[in-house]
Order: structure tokens, then sequence, then C-alpha cells
């Protein structure tokens, strides 16, 4: 018998999409309840989220299988402390979006009031989506679901209409492109199994690695969750989606869509393909050229939301980095054991350490965009001087967020940079090599020259003048960034609690856990 805690990673899935449903007839009779029933259901969501947390690191991993069917032969939900931490940071970011999107999209969408309804819908779907990819233990039903959340995404991205559109075309195009390659990645692999679920796959694919037909599936999951998550150089379509869509979905899309693209490609790597094809090398080299090549091109971007969006490119070779390490040494252990080597368990720590450090951080400065677009109608950097002294807790909250990515102590993203920077000393001295040496020096090259374009924004923002005289933005967006620029500080002053969950879900990982 199941207690009610472990019926919940069905019933986060199951909220979101009756809430979709819901929203979708109440709108009908009521505009104005839309944002409130979601934002209902997703702190319903969140508060289940920390008990489901709270289970797995007490009491272990939960298995729950839908409709009773016993897995390989029904579908499974199977959460352990990875899947339940990358959940929480799923709904918190959801709902303080939310909570921003209730004025927001007044603003960004004045002329569009007929779309108020459909956009809470799809939101929601969008939220199920992330949600259900999180927690199944089953590859096809983890494609099912991230295929409802892309199509959710190029319906928000393309809501303002216009050239949003066209933007919203392109990630369309990419992103069924990438779905294209996951779902025959997992054709391949049932094809020679005959199974689907994860756990069961792991057993199973071991004798048969040397397959031509489990070889080409490991190459398309790389190349269909790396167009996900915008890696070099699939990358093409983020620097055009995120800039074209409302500031709360810019939010969602760079904060944790993309890294949960990220988690899918670590649990299906790492459960099914435990370092066989070396692959923590692919990702080295994938992080490290995503870092360089978008740091070059964010410099330049006078577009603040536009230069965002090739942040998080860079932030997404950060974690790959950080998990290519991870990789990479435990492909050179001679004889594995239960416990990973401490350089490997401390560059995931990092990793998974820094989807939340960048996704509130990235989350609070476009949701501040937003705010600042709000206001004076621009997204150009050069005509937003000295806004944030005329916004002061937007701009001041927008600078703790623009110095958290630059990884200034004592805030949060100073501690995941720290993490996998040590790391990567670590192994330097332990494992030593070329390729550990190049990581090394090309992550404080990248690292010290975002800082470059951090700190010019934030000087444009707090020091400079020349910006149209305006006020703050209304509360509800106001105090979303408020709340993240707090969780940066207060998660960086006090780290610990949040760098020991991090290495156990690197351990769950990894082994060891």
């Amino acid at each position: 018998m199941l207690s009610p805690v472990e019926q919940f990673p069905v019933l986060v899935v199951a909220i979101s999409l009756f809430s979709a449903f819901t929203i979708l007839i109440a709108g009908q009779l009521n505009k104005k309840s839309c944002c409130f029933i979601s934002i209902a259901a997703i702190l319903v969501q969140l508060v289940m989220s920390f008990f489901i947390l709270n289970h797995v690191l007490t009491k272990g991993t939960i298995h729950y299988w839908l409709g009773g069917w016993k897995p390989p032969w029904g579908i499974e939900y199977l959460v352990d402390v990875l899947n339940a931490y990358v959940l929480v940071i799923i709904l918190f970011l959801g709902l303080l979006c939310a909570l921003h999107a209730k004025s927001s999209i007044e603003h960004e969408l004045p002329e569009l009031s007929h779309k108020i309804v459909p956009f809470y819908t799809i939101y929601q779907l969008f939220i199920a989506g992330l949600c259900g990819v999180t927690v199944t233990g089953d590859i096809f039903n983890m494609y099912v679901f991230l295929e409802i959340l892309s199509l959710a995404a190029y319906a928000l991205v393309g809501s303002k209409g216009g050239m949003a559109l066209r933007a919203s075309f392109t990630y369309l195009v990419m992103g069924s492109i990438g779905a294209c390659f996951f779902l025959l990645g997992i054709g391949f692999l049932y094809s020679v199994t005959g199974s689907l679920n994860i756990q069961d796959l792991s057993l199973l694919l071991p004798p048969l690695y040397g397959n031509r037909v489990v070889q080409a599936a490991f190459i398309f999951f790389i190349v269909g969750l790396g167009i996900k998550m915008a890696v070099f150089p699939l990358h093409t379509w983020l620097p055009e989606a995120h800039p074209a869509a409302p500031s709360s979905i810019s939010a969602m899309l760079s904060g944790i869509m993309i890294m949960v693209g990220f988690y899918a490609l670590i649990r299906v790597l790492f459960t099914l393909f435990p370092l066989y094809y070396n692959y923590g090398l692919i990702l080295l080299i994938l992080g490290l050229l995503s870092m360089t090549v978008a740091n070059l091109f964010a410099y330049f971007q006078n577009d603040l939301k536009r230069l965002l969006a090739y942040s998080s490119i860079v932030n997404i070779g950060i974690i790959a980095t950080g998990v290519g390490v991870a990789a990479y040494i435990l492909s050179t252990v001679a004889e594995p054991s239960k416990t990973p080597p401490e350089a490997a368990s401390l560059a995931m720590a990092g990793a998974l350490l820094h989807i939340l450090s960048h996704g509130v951080a990235k989350a609070m400065v476009f949701l501040g965009s937003g705010n600042i677009h709000s206001s004076i109608h621009t997204r150009e950097l050069s005509k937003m001087g000295g806004i944030g002294r005329d916004m002061p807790y937007s701009g001041y909250s927008m600078t703790v967020g623009l110095l958290s990515l630059l990884g200034l102590p004592p805030l949060i993203g100073f501690w995941s940079k720290f993490l996998i920077i040590m790391s990567v000393a670590m192994a330097l001295r332990s494992v030593g090599g070329v390729v550990i040496l190049t990581t090394f020096i090309l992550l404080l090259f990248n690292v010290i020259y975002a800082a470059a374009y951090y700190l010019k924004v934030t000087k444009v923002l707090m020091i400079e003048s020349g910006a149209v005289r305006t006020h703050e933005a209304p509360f509800p967006m106001v105090f979303s960034v408020v709340v993240f620029a707090f969780f940066c500080l207060i998660g960086g002053l006090f780290p610990i609690s949040l760098i020991r969950l991090a290495v156990r879900a690197s351990l769950t990982i990894l082994g060891g856990g």
C-alpha cells in the first residue's frame, strides 16, 4: 500500500493537466480567474514537490506504477533525489513566473486580451510537460511529455504575433528535428530490447553495447537532446525564441526548460550507457564550444534579452562541462567502485547546483527586463542608461541576478561555479592530461570573459544615464524579482544545505548515493 506522499508524483502531473482544462472553461466566464487558477495549481504542486523531496531524502526512492501495472509492462513514475531536486526547481520558478505574468501579460499583450485564456491554458500544459519529463521512469513517456512541453513552448513563444511567429516557427522546426532524433533512438533501443522502462533497459543494454543499432541510438540521443538543450552548434533557435517570447516565458525557457532537457540527457546517458562510449569527452567538447562561441556573441549584443539568451547557452556549456568532467574522470578509473572519485561527484554536484543558481538568476534577470520593457517599451541597452535608479526594486534585484550569473561571492552563482572549477583543478592533479588542462584553461577564460558583459549591463542599468524617466513596475512583477534576488543572496550566504542536496543528487546518478 502506497503512502499519500508516494501518490504525489502522478498528482503533480495530473493537477497541471486538470488545471489547464479548468482554465479553458472558467476563462470563458471570467478571464481574470485564469491567473489565479494557474497560481493556485502550481502552489499546490510546489508544496507536493517539497514532500516528495523530503520523502526521497529520508525514506528512499518512490516507485509509482500507473494503473497498478508492474514495469516493464506498465509505465512507472520513479522519483529519486535527482529528479525530486529538479522538480522543486521547476515548480519554484513556475510559481514566481506565473505571479509575474499576472501583470506582465497585460502589458506585453495589451491588444490581445482574447489570448489570456489560451495563454494560461498552454502555460499549465507547459508545466505539466516539465513535471512529466522529470518524474517518469519510462523513456517513451519521457518523449511524450517532452513533446507536450515543446508544443506548449512553441505556442507561448509565438503568442505576441508578428516577428514572434517567425521565431516560434524556427523553434518548431528545430525542436521537431530534435524530437525525431530522440524518438528514433527510443525506437532503436526498443527494437533490440523490447522494453521502454529505463531501469529495465539499464539491465538489458550492457551485452548489446557493441550492437550498431544501440550505437546509433546513443548518437541520436545526443543530437536530439542537444537540440532541446541548445548546445553549440545546435543552438540556433534559442537566440531567436527567447527574446521573442513574453518575459515570463523567456524566464521559464531559459531558467528551466533547457535545463530539463539536460536532466533528460543525464538520466538517459548515465543510466543506459554508463561510460561505455566515453561520452565525457563529447560533453566536454560541446560544453567548451558552447561557452566560448556564445560568450563571443553575447558581449556585442545591444538587445538585452538577446544578450541574456546567449548567456543561457554559455551556462548550458558550464553545466555540460561539469557533467563532462564527472563522466571523463569516471572513464579513467581502472576499477570502478561503489563510491565515485571525489572530483567526479564534486563536478556533478557543481553542475546540478548550477541548474538551480542559473535558473533562479536568469529567470530573475529576464523578468526584470520585462519590468523595464513594460515601463519604457524597449529592449535596447543603449536606451536603458540609469533605468535601475528610477526602478530601484527591479534595478537592484537585476544587479543581484547579474552578479550571481557572474559568480561573485557571496551569491549562489559563486558556489556552483566554484565547485565545477575546483573539481577540474582536482582532476588536473589526479587524472591530468591535455583534455583536463584545456578544460581548466577554457573554463577560467570563459568565466572571466562573461564577467565583462554582466558588468557592462549592470553599469548601464545602475550608473549611466540617458533613459526616459519612468516609475517602478506593478507589485506582482516586482515581487517575483525581489524573491529571486533574496534567494540568490540567502542561498549564497548559507549554501551548505544546497550543496549537500546537490551532492546527494550527484551520487544518485553516479552511484554511491
